[in-house]
């Protein structure tokens, strides 16, 4: 396919390099996060054993960590958008600024005011652009604490599995454990991805 859209029964279909790319790489990180964080918890309960560090003080520092970071993050995000709305306000007091001087030549000050909000609108969504196009060291900051938050989950859903294994001799016990502990971190990451 040559990335041109095509429409076969009316649905839009993007083939070539687009979707199928991304969707590739996607699943890939997935399973790459998957098998690293599962090598590095094992990695980590070999050395907590080498150190005589129970499991559950390992697993409690890994979650410790886990939430610094995500604490982190959450301030990171906030950070970003403060930045964003100052953006638009600043965008948004310049653009008033030119409307006034323009707001004479409009007879209606009904027509003036459409104007003068659709000439806002646009102007913000131009800050916005203009800043998404923008990298600064805070944003690479905040990519890098997100992705050091969500190998540390990963590491330690790995190491909690781990000892839900090692501690439970009754394979019922620890299948319906294990699937309970799943659970629980679906259930807790959906939450987080969350909007209201």
């Amino acid at each position: 396919m040559s990335g041109v859209p095509t429409t076969p029964g009316g649905t839009p279909v993007v083939g070539g390099v687009g979707g199928t790319t991304f969707g590739m790489l996607s699943s890939i990180g997935s399973d790459l996060s998957v098998s690293v964080s599962f090598s590095i918890a094992r990695e980590l309960l070999e050395g907590a054993n080498d150190e005589q560090i129970a499991a559950d003080e390992l697993i409690s520092l890994v979650l410790g960590f886990a939430i610094i970071f995500s604490a982190i993050q959450s301030r990171l995000t906030k950070m970003l958008g403060d930045r964003r709305k100052s953006a638009m306000e600043f965008a948004r007091k310049h653009a008033l600024a030119s409307v006034s001087a323009e707001k004479l030549a409009f007879s209606s000050s009904e027509v003036s005011n459409v104007f003068t909000e659709a000439f806002v609108k646009s102007a913000e969504a131009e800050a916005v652009k203009q800043l998404s196009n923008k990298r600064t060291g805070l944003d690479f900051l905040a990519l890098t604490v997100d992705i050091m938050q969500r190998i540390l989950v990963a590491i330690s859903v790995q190491l909690l599995a781990a000892s839900v294994r090692a501690q439970q001799e009754s394979r019922v016990v620890r299948t319906v454990s294990l699937i309970g502990l799943a659970v629980f971190f679906v259930f807790v990451e959906s939450l987080t991805n969350r909007h209201v």
